[in-house]
């Protein structure tokens, strides 16, 4: 016999899986056999997760999230195909998360030095020149201690002679 797939009680026996009404029509007896009755159930929980196989979003071309619907053909998160980004002002943490200086700033992270040179088009910046040669630090030479004394000043004098009365 054939099944009936639209009946909301399904039947378990050994091997078959059918429908009440399809044990109705063929006027079996259901409990003779050893088929045993049970209505499905209407939950949202546990019983609902196992049907849970198809997926209706995708990977997004432009935010790369899996939020791009295949029916709709709509990002949920970027509003992708729209030319402008999809925002609100009421999802405060999603707008920081993407807002400028987030990402790389091709173009606006060159604006401070133009605008330090004046917006010049065509020319050359001129070269800073390097403290020594090729070095960025200027060299520290040892000094003896005379001549530490013969440069003192009165005010460093006083200050030399207050520590060493602290060190006795």
């Amino acid at each position: 016999f054939f099944f009936n797939a639209t009946a909301t009680t399904e039947i378990y026996t050994r091997s078959i899986v059918g429908s009440v009404r399809c044990v109705q029509e063929t006027g079996i007896n259901a409990e003779y056999m050893g088929i045993y009755l049970r209505q499905k159930e209407m939950t949202k929980g546990t019983t609902s997760q196992g049907e849970r196989r198809k997926k209706n979003a995708t990977f997004c071309r432009r935010c790369g999230k899996i939020s791009y619907h295949k029916q709709r053909k709509r990002c949920s998160s970027c509003g992708y195909p729209e030319a402008h980004l999809r925002r609100y002002n009421w999802a405060k943490k999603a707008v920081r998360r993407r807002t400028t200086g987030t990402g790389r700033m091709r173009y606006l992270k060159d604006i401070p030095r133009k605008l330090k040179n004046g917006f010049k088009e065509f020319s050359q910046a001129k070269r800073v020149k390097q403290r020594g040669k090729g070095k960025s630090k200027p060299e520290v030479k040892a000094v003896s201690y005379t001549h530490l004394r013969a440069h003192e000043t009165r005010e460093d004098l006083v200050c030399r002679l207050l520590l060493e009365k602290k060190k006795k």
